[in-house]
């Protein structure tokens, strides 16, 4: 994560020196330099003073803080992790976030992160520490939101490592929607297997899914409403009821997983339902009576479908 050795290199050059006069004013041997530039070793701490004096730029400078701490360099490590578990690379996601955390050892978002990938694995020791992750953010008050994502994958930890009255104890302290306390203990009280607790986990940290289990309903922030003022959930539990009551010899198709969410990127009066990763519905209201009439139509419509 540090970038002296490009660093180191790109100011030499500023200041038209060699290496070998370098290692003169330093002491070093020209061997030192070279292998500080190409990244092979690190220079001593002793030697950083007299570095930033003869490049003239601060301690900081030198190390690279100003892009350590550039938001973008932050960005990346999500991005590149959250690729590895697409990919499947659980493993190198949790590598990534390891290393991270080294350098930005209290971003509450990167251990809640790395508690989650790590929770993805049976091994006893990753469970413990993706606990002990958990345990950590929620023990800070910075990241409410964070805090709230953390509170749901530990229901989900929980109950992989078998406390499922400490998943129940963590669930009522979770928000409404996303993250809820209603759909996080629909989901435990129920016996899950190891697939689902893991769908779950990676749908919580990561946004992502089983596509052909799960149906997404993305809410702008205005139409958030539906859920509270017109009973969005009743109906929508009243509906699976109807669909998984057979009402031929063959029986009609059960809804999938329902998970809703407010997402911020949306315009305010947006509306997204999603099924098989395609948009059924993508529309912007005027009121949420109308969002709740095209989103119940829009899973009638899913529940019907035989080919699905």
């Amino acid at each position: 994560m540090l970038y002296i050795a490009e660093n180191l290199k790109a100011l030499r050059k500023k200041k038209d020196l060699t290496q070998e006069e370098v290692a003169g004013m330093l002491n070093v041997s020209p061997q030192s330099v070279s292998k500080w530039e190409r990244g092979d070793t690190m220079p001593d701490i002793t030697m950083l003073p007299a570095l930033s004096n003869l490049y003239e730029v601060s301690v900081d400078a030198l190390i690279g803080m100003d892009k350590i701490n550039n938001q973008q360099t932050r960005n990346n490590i999500f991005t590149t992790a959250q690729n590895h578990i697409t990919d499947g690379e659980i493993d190198e996601a949790v590598e990534i976030y390891s290393e991270a955390l080294k350098t930005f050892p209290n971003d509450e978002g990167i251990m809640s992160d790395l508690a989650i990938v790590l929770a993805l694995s049976d091994d006893p020791a990753k469970l413990s520490q993706a606990v002990s992750l958990c345990e950590r953010v929620l023990a800070n008050n910075q990241s409410e939101k964070v805090h709230h994502t953390t509170r749901a994958a530990l229901c989900f930890i929980y109950m992989k490592v078998g406390d499922k009255e400490k998943a129940f104890e963590i669930a009522q302290k979770l928000p409404h929607l996303r993250e809820s306390r209603e759909i996080v203990l629909g989901q435990i009280e129920n016996s899950l297997s190891a697939n689902e607790i893991d769908s779950n986990l990676k749908l919580i940290g990561f946004g992502n899914s089983d596509e052909q289990d799960i149906i997404e309903i993305d809410f702008g922030l205005d139409m958030i409403a539906v859920c509270t003022e017109h009973e969005l959930l009743s109906k929508i539990k009243a509906l699976r009821e109807e669909f998984d009551a057979p009402k031929s010899k063959e029986g009609l198709r059960k809804l999938p997983q329902i998970r809703i969410r407010d997402k911020a990127q949306l315009s305010p009066s947006q509306v997204r339902v999603r099924h098989y990763a395609n948009y059924l519905l993508d529309k912007e209201y005027k009121t949420p009576a109308e969002a709740t009439t095209d989103i119940l139509k829009a899973l009638r419509t899913i529940a019907s479908d035989d080919t699905m």
